[in-house]
């Protein structure tokens, strides 16, 4: 009975510490905090690691100007960002986040959104995003 009990406590904290709220510090965070939700968030996941896979260091692109970070966020579409910021998650989903919206509410400005690329990464970034009303069983 003890035993039972200590699982069930198991199971919420890890419901409450990982499913609830992404962890902080992965993509699904990030991405969060930027402004993404709903299904939107789940798309932006998926293009994350369609266009870097999951790598925040990643760089691209070489002749087209070099696209950065997770979103790989291009220097020379977007000026207004540097290397060494987009280098760093957090501002990499900011700018992917002001970027889809300029481009209203649209992931238009990403290949691997119009090759339909990210697809192959949907379910797993599924898998990364709690669920609303998810009580844990």
């Amino acid at each position: 009975m003890i035993l039972l009990l200590g699982i069930a406590v198991l199971a919420f904290a890890f419901y409450e510490a990982y499913l609830k709220h992404p962890p902080e510090g992965s993509i699904a965070s990030y991405a969060a905090n930027a402004g993404f939700s709903g299904f939107e968030l789940v798309e932006a996941i998926a293009i994350a690691y369609a266009e870097s896979a999951g790598d925040p260091n990643a760089v691209g692109d070489l002749d087209l100007g070099r696209s950065i970070g997770l979103w790989q966020i291009n220097l020379r579409a977007h000026p207004e960002y540097s290397e060494q910021e987009l280098l760093d998650p957090q501002t990499n989903a900011n700018a992917a986040f002001a970027i889809y919206q300029a481009a209203g509410n649209s992931f238009r400005p990403w290949s691997t959104f119009n090759s339909g690329a990210y697809s192959n990464f949907l379910e797993r970034a599924g898998n990364e995003v709690p669920q609303e009303g998810d009580n844990g069983g």
